[in-house]
């Protein structure tokens, strides 16, 4: 059963992508431009994917998949089993004039062949993560990235203590496991932090003074992204702990 692996639901991902407005992203956007922190990493960690076939899987509303297909020029692919959150994808994509195909399916149910295949912000929701990764690698030909929310960040103090209900639908699984389970699917495995520092994570459940004082200086973290070489992080502070991973004996 999907609530023995999982954290979350399609009902829990339909009420989110309800709430979530459609933004116009600008070149120049600190996070997702062409420049941006999010595309520098990526530079770094793959070189050029111009014309490459990319995977998101739980990619509903991605910004990040978005930035890569316009900017980037991969061939974008979304999957998700919210149909309100692909819906709202490819609104997303047209939005921008970039054509995306989005299939609405249970990851565990989907087959084919990518050059690389990324996940951002789904791996913490799962309480299996060898089966998880299993499925992601048996897409991949050569490459998988992936990231979470850092919950091994100074501020993930604030963010359990300050949104107590959103901290309940993450899992920290430590480095070791995740290791062994790429090795187990033949990938070699490499820990990365990017993005900018963690103060808070929003929106904050409990609101008072402090979480409000600890908001702007978030605001003010995600501003110096235009200054700030966010592209490289580090594992007390930043917002993204990642994985990038590569297979042993690539398919060609």
């Amino acid at each position: 059963m999907r609530d023995q692996i999982e954290l979350t639901s399609i009902q829990y991902w339909d009420e989110v992508w309800a709430k979530c407005p459609l933004s116009v992203v600008s070149a120049s956007d600190p996070a997702y431009g062409k420049e941006g922190w999010f595309l520098r990493f990526m530079d770094r960690e793959c070189g050029s994917l111009q014309g490459k076939s990319v995977i998101e899987v739980g990619g509903a509303m991605s910004y990040r998949m978005l930035a890569l297909a316009r900017f980037r020029g991969v061939v974008p692919t979304v999957v998700d089993y919210s149909s309100l959150g692909l819906d709202k994808t490819r609104e997303l994509f047209a939005l921008h004039g970039i054509a995306v195909n989005c299939i609405q399916a249970d990851m565990y149910d989907i087959s084919g062949c990518y050059d690389l295949v990324t996940h951002w912000g789904v791996l913490e929701h799962q309480t299996q993560v060898g089966s998880f990764i299993n499925q992601c690698s048996r897409l991949a030909k050569h490459q998988m990235i992936f990231s979470m929310p850092n919950m091994l960040a100074l501020g993930a103090y604030g963010w359990k203590r300050y949104s107590p209900n959103n901290w309940r639908y993450h899992i920290l699984h430590s480095d070791a496991v995740i290791h062994s389970a790429c090795a187990a699917c033949g990938f070699n495995c490499k820990p990365r932090f990017f993005g900018p520092p963690l103060i808070c994570m929003t929106p904050i459940e409990n609101a008072n003074t402090t979480t409000a004082f600890l908001s702007l200086t978030q605001r003010i973290a995600e501003w110096l992204a235009r200054i700030v070489p966010y592209q490289h992080g580090l594992r007390a502070i930043s917002q993204n702990r990642a994985f990038v991973c590569t297979k042993q004996n690539p398919v060609t």
